[in-house]
């Protein structure tokens, strides 16, 4: 989860309990150090739920959930595999609590009660899970309520898939990373997508959870050259033969650190305080972390695959007054082959006369300004360098330095998508389409709509060359979609409107099938192949605010009409496809709800409800739970007073379900309006004392005001709202 980085204002509690080692950074509970796992992580079921974002038309929020997914999927030899479930009736779900349901979801009215106002979380990962580090349940919740996303990199939004790998990381048991340029990293500003590919720190943390076969281990016990005492907490890290971060661990409370899940190599090992930007503050509570010790280099070693390479006791002296990076910066900087770019770091001690330098020898660095607290500089990277994060260590003229693990991200240059061939076609697919361009790698997938085609992978695409990519079209929901070319590093290219798909739309169901005469009943019309921009007539009337929901919802408002009927309705897409049904009309105004008191009672029912409106008759029927697209299903409220043509009052019936619609339907004329979730039910939530709940970043109050509310998935503050809770730091993306 993530909140805006000028929000910390709560006062962090440390429990003061030793934790075990911590490669990469495990999740733990801070009761007793356990860190936390899935015990059957080979089939990890996630559903998407099926309403998405408000702020992105379409299914491309959908999409960047599944790519978010996908990218902790591809980490290799690993027993973990997340797998969706697309049963329709599973999507429409909207009970995230359930612990038979992994929801992945928008909240855009703070029912989930985690985004009170000012809270600054801009998403949560809410774990569950039993005190021996078993997880039973975990969904990644975005606040939609205070924040706006993106999935086409609108200025000042949140991308969906950047967000999203991170809230999986933690839904698969890793804390954040001190490696500034990690998914898994606390910050997050809007200008950044680079978190939507993995570092090998987070591929060796998943490796480290979940092995499938034997890596690499280094190990040591980190110590002070003043008097040997240990030094808890200290922040260790790998790098490569190519100077890229491969690896980190934190030391135990013995100065112990194991940095796991290594693929065999040679690596150059440094130890660094864990505290700026990252610092103990951004951990899950029960981690003991001192940072009062200079960065220090501990040597090369060499481990073969399956080996464990002992480094024995390494000496670090004490603290120095230079420091480098701040939360204020937006990690990783981004750097590119083949180019020079310019980028700041903030800092302390960084004066004229110090020298910055890299892990990787062929980057170039050099300064052009140092300013104190600050310092800037030109950064070149040889055109065939390998993607990766690499180090930077800054070092004054006295001779102390400062680490910052994992600061720039190399990457190619963004590829280009110029031209489609076709650039339109049947949306049923099964023909070949070109994409040209530039800059395009392998490893890299394509976007069309609804479909997703991964280089190299069956029904995928080919990336024959830097210039070209072929595909074979899958069926794809109608309209004219964007072309996207995701680079594996995470950065794109896109061709706006670069593909139509041709498909008639189709009418399923009309709700209601009449109206008043008088207009503004609201109609949802289900079918498919919807397209945005679509028109609505009523006898060739065009009717009002049609709204494409997505390619198999829409809805409109009716314009006044003379009474009679049936009437033609006809749906007409930008294409000029069309599809048609019937509309009434009829003299007599339709029932209306204009409020609900209360809103919300208890899941037994038995809750007077008072609803106000107009057009309520001795014929109104009101019902809890029905489908709002259709007005099929739920159940009719046995006792019903209609107090007024204005008022009616209702006794709510027993519900298994955190939220209802209300229908209120005239029985003679079927004439009917919904509000979607008119009604709240409050679940009881038994506690079961085997069990600690958490979440990653902000709990609100307004569930589980037990003891069970301890952790969540990500920057960890126990904030004083009268029950323990926990908060991820991240962004400052709007």
């Amino acid at each position: 989860m993530r909140i805006q980085k000028r929000s910390l204002y709560a006062l962090l509690l440390g429990l003061g309990l030793s934790a075990a080692v911590a490669a990469h950074v495990r999740l733990i509970y801070s009761g007793n150090g356990q860190e936390l796992s899935w015990s059957n992580p080979g089939n990890l079921t996630f559903v998407v739920q099926e309403m998405g974002s408000a702020d992105v038309p379409g299914v491309s929020d959908d999409i960047a959930l599944r790519n978010a997914a996908e990218v902790w999927n591809l980490v290799p030899d690993t027993t973990v595999q997340l797998v969706e479930n697309t049963d329709p009736s599973q999507r429409a779900r909207t009970d995230w609590a359930s612990d038979d349901i992994r929801l992945l979801t928008f909240d855009e009215n703070n029912s989930s009660g985690y985004f009170p106002g000012g809270s600054g979380v801009v998403a949560i990962t809410p774990l569950e899970f039993f005190t021996s580090g078993s997880i039973i349940d975990a969904d990644v919740i975005f606040n939609g309520k205070d924040f706006l996303f993106t999935t086409e990199g609108t200025p000042g939004r949140f991308d969906i898939q950047d967000v999203a790998a991170h809230e999986l990381g933690h839904l698969l048991g890793l804390d954040h990373s001190g490696v500034a340029g990690s998914t898994m990293f606390p910050y997050v500003d809007p200008t950044i997508i680079l978190h939507r590919s993995l570092s090998m720190d987070d591929i060796g943390g998943l490796r480290d959870i979940y092995p499938a076969v034997a890596f690499a281990t280094i190990t040591g016990t980190l110590k002070r050259s003043s008097d040997s005492s240990v030094v808890p907490g200290g922040f260790v890290i790998a790098t490569d033969g190519f100077g890229r971060t491969t690896g980190s661990a934190l030391a135990d409370e013995n100065g112990v650190f194991r940095i796991e899940g290594l693929p065999g190599g040679i690596y150059d090992v440094w130890a660094d305080p864990l505290d700026q930007p990252v610092s103990s503050s951004n951990l899950t509570a029960g981690h003991t972390i001192v940072t009062n010790f200079e960065s220090k280099y501990l040597g090369q070693v060499t481990v073969g695959n399956g080996q464990t390479q002992a480094m024995g006791d390494q000496s670090v002296d004490g603290d120095v007054a230079i420091s480098l990076g701040r939360v204020a910066d937006d990690y990783p900087l981004r750097v590119i082959a083949g180019r020079t770019v310019s980028r700041t770091v903030r800092g302390s001690g960084l004066v004229a006369g110090s020298t910055l330098t890299c892990s990787d020898p062929t980057v170039t660095i050099t300064p052009t300004l140092w300013s104190g607290t600050q310092v800037t500089f030109d950064v070149t990277v040889p055109g065939n360098a390998p993607d990766g994060h690499i180090d930077l260590l800054v070092t004054n003229l006295g001779g102390d330095r400062d680490l910052l693990p994992g600061a720039l991200e190399v990457t190619p240059k963004d590829p280009a998508v110029t031209n489609i061939t076709p650039s339109a076609g049947p949306g049923a697919g099964s023909y070949a389409i070109t994409i040209s361009g530039t800059d395009f790698r392998s490893g890299s997938r394509v976007v069309i709509g609804n479909r997703v085609y991964v280089d190299g992978e069956p029904g995928g695409c080919t990336v024959a060359n830097a210039t070209t990519i072929h595909l074979n079209l899958a069926a794809t929901v109608a309209g004219p979609h964007d072309v996207v070319v995701i680079d594996s590093s995470g950065v794109e290219g896109r061709l706006v409107d670069g593909f139509t798909s041709q498909a008639n739309p189709s009418i399923s169901t009309t709700f209601p099938t009449l109206g008043a005469s008088d207009g503004g009943t609201t109609v949802t019309l289900t079918g498919s192949n919807f397209v945005p921009g679509a028109t609505v007539q009523i006898d060739g009337v065009f009717q009002s605010q049609v709204q494409v929901i997505d390619d198999q919802t829409l809805t409109f408002v009716t314009q006044p009409s003379v009474p009679g009927g049936p009437h033609t309705l006809l749906v007409e897409n930008p294409g000029g496809e069309q599809a048609s049904s019937s509309f009434v009309f009829l003299a007599q105004p339709d029932p209306r709800m204009s409020s609900v008191s209360p809103n919300s009672g208890p899941s037994g029912g038995g809750t007077q409800v008072t609803i106000f409106g107009s057009g309520f008759t001795s014929n109104t029927q009101v019902r809890f739970g029905a489908d709002p697209t259709t007005g099929q299903g739920g159940v009719t409220a046995s006792e019903v007073t209609v107090v007024s043509a204005n008022e009616i009052q209702v006794v709510s019936p027993a519900s298994s379900s955190s939220y209802s619609s209300l229908m209120v339907q005239d029985s003679s004329t079927t004439q009917a309006s919904v509000l979607s979730q008119g009604f709240t039910y409050n679940l009881p939530s038994g506690v079961d004392q085997n069990l600690s709940f958490g979440g990653c970043h902000a709990v609100s109050p307004a569930r589980h005001g037990d003891w069970r509310t301890v952790m969540g998935g990500s920057f960890w503050l126990l904030l004083a709202y009268g029950i323990l809770t926990l908060r991820l730091w991240a962004v400052r993306r709007a």
